[in-house]
């Protein structure tokens, strides 16, 4: 039953990577996704940042 859940995994990120693919090609939608990617960078980091504190804390506490 895991290969299943496996492949079915498989398929589904191939299924998405052609999809993705397909609207590049199709849309022409690099500039804008480029765009959204350096807007979401400080986000991310900040987030990243954010989870850090977190475990930094959680790990003092429990000391």
């Amino acid at each position: 039953m895991d290969i299943v859940k496996a492949l079915l995994k498989v398929f589904f990120g191939l299924l998405l990577m052609l999809v993705g693919i397909f609207f590049y090609g199709y849309y022409k939608w690099w500039d804008s996704f480029l765009i959204l990617l350096k807007g979401s960078i400080p986000a991310v980091v900040i987030l990243i940042g954010l989870v850090f504190l977190l475990v930094g804390f959680s790990d003092m506490k429990s000391d």
